[in-house]
């Protein structure tokens, strides 16, 4: 079994001004860190779905107690106010980060995941619904798709793909018990 994963370092502000420390958390919270960006076609949408799905089957005690975190890798586009409105199709409660800085980039490194780095679009890229033009297929990002998660009594958890909502929300549920 592998040792626990420390939070890292990062504080970045949220989609309302406010700053936010991923390390420097309550005791009994259970954060869920994802990296990403709005203009995603599969992997941010679909994760965020899960986790949205996830957090719906927890009972309101776990609710209560699970943060679940989006940081953008793509400031340029993800404004707060845009980043917010895509959050909120999800959960309003999400939180949401805007990164895609130096301070991002030392977090990927120390949580073992590839730099997040711009790639051009495929040219047949269906249109984003947020935009009325074409400017977001200029550009992609090329992001890691893990989930990190950490509770109570320095228990992290790392999932790389293919998770269902009902293993997340069991997860969350033991992670939750145990501390």
């Amino acid at each position: 079994m592998d040792p626990p994963r420390p939070r890292p370092s990062l504080e970045l502000r949220t989609t309302s001004g406010e700053p936010f420390d991923i390390g420097d958390r309550p005791e009994d919270e259970i954060t869920m860190l994802f990296f990403g960006y709005t203009h995603c076609p599969d992997v941010c949408p679909t994760t965020m779905a899960d986790l949205s799905l996830a957090h719906d089957m927890l009972t309101p005690e776990v609710q209560d107690r699970v943060q679940v975190v989006f940081v953008t890798e793509d400031p340029a586009r993800d404004t707060p106010e845009k980043l917010r409105e895509w959050l909120d199709r999800f959960d309003p409660e999400f939180t949401g980060l805007i990164g895609g800085n130096e301070a991002t980039a030392a977090a990927l490194t120390e949580l073992y995941l590839p730099e997040t780095a711009q790639v051009p679009a495929v040219s047949d890229a269906p249109a984003h619904p947020h935009d009325g033009d074409d400017a977001h297929q200029e550009y992609g990002i090329d992001h890691a798709g893990a989930v990190y998660v950490w509770g109570p009594g320095d228990r992290s958890i790392v999932y790389t793909g293919g998770t269902t909502p009902e293993q997340y929300a069991e997860d969350l549920t033991e992670l939750a018990a145990a501390g």
